[in-house]
C-alpha cells in the first residue's frame, strides 16, 4: 500500500468496528501480541526515554522507497522515546524474494544499535497501513527475540486517544543483543513444495486481498499455492485499524476453512501481510511459519501444475 504526501494517516479498511484486544496482563506467562496505547502512555510515563526495559521503534516503510520514510515521516513525529526501525536495512533483495531477511550479522550489530537487550520489551508501530509493524514484530521472533508486541491500531490510534507525539530523536546506549533464530517461524520454498507435494502435513492459508491482481491477473502470472485458503489481512481489522477481537478472529478463521486444531503456514504476496495472520493466529494462543517468498518467489519457481489459476470473483 502506497503512502499519501508527508505520510498523513489514513484509513484504509471499511469493516465493523466489533472491539479491540483487552490490555494484556504482562506478568502473565505468555507474551501478548498487541498492547494498546493507554498502555504504552503508562510505561513510557514510568521508565521514560533511557530504560533498557522497554524500547519502541516506528516501523513507517515504503518499499518503493519513493520516500525516506526517516526524514519525511519519523523525524517529523513519533511516539515519545521511540527509534526508528528501517525494515530495508540489512536486506539484499533479489527478484525471487524482493522481501528477504537481514542478514544475521548485519541485524544483530543494528539491533544493538537500538538499545535492544535480551530482557527489552520492543514496541513496534507504523503509521498507515500497520503492516511493517507486524513484519517487524515477525521478525524479531524469527531472530529469537519473543520481548515483542505490537501498538494496537499504531500511531493514528495514539493519536486519536489523544496523546501527544514528539521530534526528539533519543540516545540509547549500544546493547549485547544476539540473534538465536527460530527456524519454526519461516517456511522457504523447499518446504513449502514438500507441504504441497508430499506431507500435505500444513494448511495453507493465503492473507491477500479477494481483488489482488497478483492473484486473480492472468497477465501478472496470479494465483495461488495449492490447498491455499483464504483470509484476507484486511478482514482482521477494525476502522482504527485495531486488531479485531479474538472471538471475531476466530470466526473469521472458522469461516475461510480453517481449523485451528492443525498446524498452518501463512502465505501473501512477498511475506508481509502473511505476518498480520500470524499475529492473528498467535492471539488465539499458536505460533505459526510465515513463507518468507510467498508467491512471489513460488510463481517463479514451482512448475506450471503446482499453480492454482483463481477466477477474478473468488
Amino acid at each position: 500500500m502506497n503512502y499519501i504526501k508527508q505520510c498523513i494517516p489514513i484509513n484504509i479498511l471499511d469493516v465493523t468496528i466489533v472491539g479491540h484486544i483487552p490490555d494484556p496482563d504482562m506478568a502473565a506467562g505468555g507474551q501478548p501480541t498487541l498492547v494498546s496505547a493507554l498502555w504504552l502512555h503508562e510505561q513510557i510515563e514510568k521508565e521514560g526515554a533511557s530504560s533498557k526495559n522497554i524500547r519502541i521503534l516506528d516501523t513507517t516503510f515504503d518499499r518503493f522507497k519513493k520516500i525516506d520514510t526517516y526524514e519525511d515521516c519519523y523525524l517529523k513525529e513519533h511516539i515519545p522515546t521511540s527509534l526508528f526501525f528501517d525494515l530495508h536495512k540489512c536486506v539484499e533483495s533479489t527478484p525471487e524474494i524482493p522481501r528477504n531477511l537481514p542478514k544475521e550479522t548485519s541485524f544483530t550489530d543494528y539491533v544493538r544499535s537500538l538499545g535492544v537487550w535480551p530482557d527489552t520489551h520492543v514496541i513496534v508501530y507504523d503509521r498507515n497501513d500497520l503492516v511493517p509493524a507486524f513484519r517487524t514484530w515477525w521478525l524479531f521472533r524469527l531472530y529469537g527475540h519473543k520481548k515483542v508486541t505490537i501498538l494496537d491500531g499504531g500511531l493514528p490510534k495514539w493519536k486519536a486517544d489523544g496523546y501527544e507525539t514528539s521530534t526528539d530523536v533519543p540516545h540509547v546506549e549500544k546493547s549485547n543483543f544476539v540473534i538465536t533464530m527460530d527456524k519454526s517461524l519461516l517456511f522457504t520454498y523447499d518446504d513449502m513444495n514438500e507441504n504441497v507435494t508430499k506431507s500435505k502435513s500444513r494448511q495453507i492459508v493465503d492473507t491477500r486481498k479477494r481483488d489482488d491482481p497478483k492473484m486473480i491477473d492472468r497477465k501478472l502470472d496470479g494465483g495461488m499455492i495449492p490447498m491455499s485458503k483464504l483470509l484476507p489481512y484486511t478482514d482482521l481489522f477494525n476502522t482504527d485499524l485495531t486488531m479485531k477481537s479474538p472471538q471475531t478472529i476466530k470466526a473469521l478463521f472458522d469461516g475461510s476453512g480453517v481449523d485451528l486444531s492443525l498446524p498452518m503456514v501463512a502465505t501473501c504476496n512477498t511475506g508481509m501481510t502473511a505476518c498480520c495472520v500470524a499475529a492473528a493466529r498467535h492471539i488465539l494462543g499458536e505460533s505459526v511459519p510465515v513463507y518468507c517468498g510467498s508467491w512471489t518467489e513460488w510463481r517463479q519457481r514451482a512448475p506450471e501444475e503446482l499453480k492454482q489459476r483463481v477466477e477474478p470473483d473468488v
